[in-house]
């Protein structure tokens, strides 16, 4: 606006000199016609001058429109620019937070996991206390145990001599600290000699070979476990405030053997096999391993025995039994 108004002046103030400059020429006549063409050509020239003036700002300000708008135009991109960005940092943090939670999740997955393994460990550990590690490796992958016939097994029954006129002068803390003590090393004995202990019934202790895994050697395997536990006991004697002996009985035959109850899982053995190894243990002596006759046949020659007169069993009628004599 400021442009146009100035042009449109410079076009008044020209006319009106131009106007002065030809009337004066007219009116005193004296002037040149050479001087009046120049003077027309410098109006002219002018005039041209100031048409340029006003196209060159009318150039000028197309220019300023145009760069305006493309200012304008730059801010708005600018703009949405700052806005895209603000919005893709509230999108990166969101994502931050998201991983965050992510890696809490996990790593409480990863806690839950540990715990859950350790409770499996433990489970697993309890049920190979209670079963035989194949019967129990059966209840974890099958959900059962069928129960089997083992026809080839040596059963071991030990009980301590006088246990229950003694325990009734110690404390109970006492009893039961003597029975873990014994029968921890009992169990160490028995499967460092291929034999599996089966269950503790108070002072009586009930272990055998020969299943649930079959072994030819169980016989052998018995002996020299009850032979042990023997040399353990003597030896644990001369420095142990409370001395203990034990009787051990020792035959050989068919078994049974499964799981017994749903609610509480305990593995147990049925056959007369185990009523004669009570018997043998019985009719033993103080830290004497008293074998059956079978069990003899099966490791005469291996070891040295003494015959025994024939006893009258209960139930059973009348025994051959042996003593192994010379234990080591």
């Amino acid at each position: 606006m400021d442009n146009d108004i100035i042009t449109l002046f410079m076009l008044f103030i020209f006319a009106i000199a131009a106007f002065v400059i030809l009337t004066v020429l007219f009116f005193r006549n004296s002037y040149r016609s050479t001087n009046a063409v120049q003077l027309i050509e410098v109006i002219r020239s002018m005039a041209l001058e100031i048409f340029s003036i006003k196209r060159a700002n009318s150039q000028c300000k197309a220019a300023n429109v145009v760069a305006s708008s493309s200012i304008k135009e730059q801010e708005s991109a600018n703009f949405k620019l700052a806005e895209a960005n603000v919005t893709l940092m509230e999108k990166q943090e969101a994502l931050e937070k998201q991983k965050w939670q992510l890696a809490e999740a996990n790593l409480k997955m990863l806690e839950l996991q540990e715990e859950l393994l350790n409770a499996q460990h433990k489970s697993e550990k309890l049920l190979k206390n209670i079963l035989p590690e194949r019967v129990a490796h059966e209840l974890k992958e099958y959900g059962k145990s069928v129960p089997e016939c083992f026809e080839h097994v040596s059963v071991f029954f030990s009980d301590i001599v006088d246990f229950t006129q003694n325990a009734a002068k110690m404390e109970p803390r006492e009893v039961i600290s003597e029975l873990s003590t014994i029968f921890t090393v009992f169990d160490r004995i028995f499967i460092k000699n291929g034999c599996e202990r089966i269950k503790t019934i108070g002072d009586a202790y009930l272990g055998v070979s020969g299943m649930p895994t079959a072994d030819d050697n169980h016989s052998e395997n018995i002996i020299n476990a009850a032979i042990e536990v023997v040399e353990y006991l003597n030896e644990r004697n001369r420095t142990a405030k409370f001395k203990w002996q034990i009787r051990v009985g020792i035959h050989s035959g068919k078994v049974v053997g499964g799981i017994v109850g749903t609610e509480k899982y305990i593995y147990d053995i049925f056959g007369d096999t185990i009523n004669i190894a009570a018997r043998m243990e019985r009719h033993s002596e103080p830290m004497k391993i008293n074998i059956s006759d079978t069990t003899y046949q099966l490791l005469s020659g291996k070891f040295n025995f003494v015959k025994r007169d024939l006893t009258e069993v209960k139930g059973k009628g009348v025994l051959q039994m042996y003593f192994l004599e010379n234990q080591r």
